[in-house]
């Protein structure tokens, strides 16, 4: 028997494409950036509308060891003055892919013809909840919606 839609997105919620680590190769080289849900953490919103940033070159393993089941390694600054790193193990039922907010950031391609891929954006509504990815130079871009996609930043070897 096949898991609903439903029950694969209450269990692993929005990121089946992470969990399946289907675009393993890409981020070996990009940290892919996540939305936190409210209810992480019992509710408390210390990373709530913030975004995490996973683990490179493993989103399965971070600084603190690896991850749960169920879990992906991410880090952030932390909200306090001197903004040291902080690194968790959040369970993919609470994050979701962040979308781009202007032109010339990168996103993975989550959907469509171009899936797999990272292009940078070359127009950015949020209004609508799109962007326009540039998938070949002078060429017209394509349009998706933010839930086909997701903001990504390159891996620095710090």
């Amino acid at each position: 028997m096949k898991a609903s839609k439903y029950i694969v997105h209450l269990t692993i919620g929005p990121l089946p494409w992470l969990m399946s680590k289907e675009f393993a190769s890409q981020l070996l080289t990009y940290h892919a950036l996540l939305k936190v849900s409210l209810k992480f953490n019992g509710g408390g919103g210390k990373l709530h509308r913030r975004f995490v940033s996973t683990a490179c070159p493993d989103p399965f393993c971070g600084v603190n060891g690896p991850a749960p089941e169920g879990s992906i390694a991410v880090f952030c600054a932390s909200g306090n003055k001197g903004a040291t790193l902080q690194h968790y193990h959040i369970p993919a039922c609470d994050l979701s892919p962040a979308p781009p907010r202007r032109k010339n950031q990168m996103c993975l391609i989550l959907d469509g013809e171009c899936r797999g891929q990272i292009r940078a954006v070359s127009k950015c509504n949020v209004k609508l909840s799109t962007a326009e990815l540039v998938v070949e130079e002078g060429a017209p871009g394509i349009t998706l919606r933010f839930d086909q996609i997701c903001l990504v930043e390159r891996f620095v070897m710090s």
